[in-house]
């Protein structure tokens, strides 16, 4: 574990609520791993983070360069709530390699940690005060964000990180932040990603709380006793449901809808049917409750924190920002670009009205580029991931071919006394030679057409996406092979004439 900052509790002159003795993990963080960040709390309490990262390709391209993801889950009973649509999402938690992320909380708030918060007296931490804060409104887990982040600030300074000269800060998680998190975020392969729950290899029991005798039984379960998924986030489905950020809005066809309404709860509970938890799950809370006239508290429904921070942090951030969205506007533009050409149109105009339609076309064109370059991203990344598995699979065909090959020439000198074995292993040698040249041939078109259609800056930039999410899911053999089939692109884009077998032999050495 690890701690943003270097301070500790023993240092701390810490106000109301009184001090008290450090908690025992198992209060706070029942289930430790690598890689968990951990945050100070008053009365000796702590909080255990998870990153998230969120990998959007070349360090260097830019302060507006965000990650495209696909939220929701198409199903006409619930497309109206939940259809796929596309978003975008980047860490505000900017590392010196220019490497995004942003913290999420590894557990639910629990009732222990919001007592020593919110109450002026430090609670007696107890195995009731490990289940997840519930019957919590919306204003009151923003209320605790804001008191927790002021109380570090004050008492532990050091332990939020920084972006130039602003401290990081807690709050609810946004949507998107909470369903990337939740489906698994780049740990996992997009197809993984986009299924109904994250990789559940051993059943949906051992990973979230559901209604059931053989789960939940129809009872909150104390945080962390499951496992996690794939970022090590417990509980992120089922249990208690889970308050984000924004409003809710219904779904449009592939877009949000324009009005807002109430609050979301995202994630499930511990009385959600097994066959109806699902990443995408979301509901919409009306905010206070007609009936008491209060704010709206729910014994299923809690929360938990992020970690990220501002984004005009400094005044040399902003003139990036600004020197960013300057270079992605003009992006390929020259002297015959429609879009400068409309640009200038619009500039000498006289006419408002005509000047604001000629904006108009030109901002629409400018969307339209932004996007099919989005699109290109996209494409060339799933070609090297592609080239990357060919090249896994041709590794294993040419082991597989030289014993192959032994055991059918020892069969054909034994063939008087088994022809049977001499033909089953010369069928097998046949169609392994045959299976291994379809894949040279096939990856050697991929590679030819590959170097057609994409510029060295664009297999780049895709290459870093694809490299961190294959770090990320400890694929360091598919990270390999996507890099050299990236080399051999641009190699084959300077030489087109080059020696068949060179190329091969570097895939199988």
């Amino acid at each position: 574990m690890v701690r943003p900052g270097l301070v500790t509790l023993a240092l701390l002159a810490l106000s109301a609520p009184a001090v008290a003795a450090d908690w025992e993990p198992k209060q706070w963080n029942p289930k430790p791993a690598d890689g968990d960040v951990v945050l100070p709390m008053p009365c000796g309490g702590d909080m255990a983070f998870r990153r998230v990262a969120t990998p959007t390709g070349d360090a260097g391209s830019g302060p507006l360069d965000d990650r495209q993801v696909t939220l929701g889950q198409s199903d006409p009973e619930t497309d109206y709530i939940e259809h796929s649509r596309k978003d975008n999402l980047a860490g505000g938690l900017v590392g010196r390699d220019g490497a995004r992320s942003y913290l999420i909380g590894k557990y639910e708030v629990t009732a222990d940690q919001f007592a020593a918060v919110m109450e002026g007296s430090c609670p007696t931490p107890s195995a009731q005060g490990r289940l997840p804060r519930v019957d919590v409104s919306w204003f009151d887990a923003v209320q605790f964000s804001a008191r927790y982040t002021e109380w570090l600030l004050q008492k532990s300074p050091a332990d939020l990180p920084r972006q130039g000269d602003t401290a990081a800060f807690l709050r609810l998680p946004t949507e998107a932040e909470w369903e990337y998190a939740a489906r698994g975020g780049a740990a996992i392969s997009d197809s993984d990603f986009r299924a109904r729950t994250f990789p559940m290899p051993e059943g949906v029991t051992a990973y979230a709380w559901v209604s059931g005798p053989s789960s939940s039984d129809g009872q909150l379960r104390q945080i962390g006793l499951l496992k996690p998924n794939p970022l090590g986030l417990h509980d992120i489905l089922g249990n208690a449901q889970e308050w984000v950020l924004e409003p809710y809005r219904l779904v449009r066809v592939a877009r949000l809808h324009g009005q807002a309404g109430g609050m979301i709860a995202r994630g499930g509970d511990f009385r959600t049917a097994e066959g109806r938890l699902r990443s995408s799950l979301r509901l919409e809370i009306p905010p206070f409750d007609t009936a008491t006239g209060q704010a709206t508290r729910l014994p299923t429904l809690g929360f938990r924190l992020v970690m990220t921070a501002p984004v005009s942090v400094s005044q040399s951030r902003i003139d990036a920002l600004r020197a960013a969205f300057a270079a992605i506007q003009k992006g390929r533009a020259g002297e015959t670009d429609p879009i400068a050409l409309l640009k200038r149109l619009a500039d000498d105009a006289t006419d408002p009205d005509m000047k604001r339609a000629v904006e108009t076309i030109a901002d629409s064109l400018s969307a339209e580029r932004v996007a099919r370059d989005e699109a290109e991203a996209r494409s060339a990344k799933s070609t090297i991931y592609a080239a990357a598995a060919m090249i896994r699979s041709l590794r294993d065909l040419d082991r597989r071919l030289a014993p192959v090959k032994a055991r059918w020439e020892l069969a054909e000198k034994n063939r008087a006394a088994n022809p049977a074995d001499a033909d089953e292993w010369k069928t097998l040698y046949d169609a392994t030679q045959q299976a291994l040249d379809i894949s040279k041939r096939a990856y050697r078109d991929i590679l030819v057409q590959t170097a057609d259609d994409y510029d060295k800056a664009r297999l780049t930039k895709a290459l870093g996406v694809l490299t961190a999410e294959f770090e990320a899911q400890k694929l360091d053999s598919f990270a390999r092979f996507a890099k050299l089939f990236v080399k051999q692109v641009t190699d084959y884009a300077a030489r087109p004439a080059q020696d068949d077998d060179g190329w091969y032999r570097q895939l199988v050495e």
